[in-house]
């Protein structure tokens, strides 16, 4: 009996123990740091259609940017299932299904022509890709 009490104690005060009342810091967002430091955003809306991105109707359209622009890729999927990758930039969306979107933002910090393309199968191989031009 007293073995079961000291056991009881024992546990409620591991437990108690690995309670925490500090609470975690907000976490600091891109978004909050890019809008206080001005930087030029520019935003592209791109359709994913069987294998081809379309944006304001033009297929694997060339995205130009400025060197330190915050870039932003709104991505929604049509037809079976995408994504939008940039290497050299170590950004993706997600892989959506159709119907489904998904975005990235990145800092555009290093000028050149960089190909963008879908990840999934062979798309990239059936034309699914395009340029972002940093200049």
């Amino acid at each position: 009996m007293v073995f079961k009490k000291i056991l009881i104690l024992i546990l409620i005060l591991t437990v108690l123990g690995c309670t925490s009342t500090e609470t975690a810091p907000e976490e600091i967002k891109d978004t909050e740091t890019i809008a206080a430091n001005n930087i030029p955003e520019k935003v592209f809306t791109l359709t994913g259609e069987n294998y081809k991105f379309v944006l304001d109707g033009k297929e694997s359209p060339e995205l130009k940017v400025k060197e330190g622009d915050k870039v932003i890729i709104k991505f929604t999927n049509t037809a079976g299932l995408h994504n939008w990758v940039l290497d050299e930039f170590n950004v993706a969306t997600k892989q959506v299904k159709a119907g489904e979107s998904s975005s990235v933002e990145f800092i555009a910090d290093k000028k050149g022509t960089f190909e963008y393309y879908c990840s999934v199968g062979g798309h990239r191989f059936e034309g699914m890709k395009g340029n972002l031009i940093v200049e």
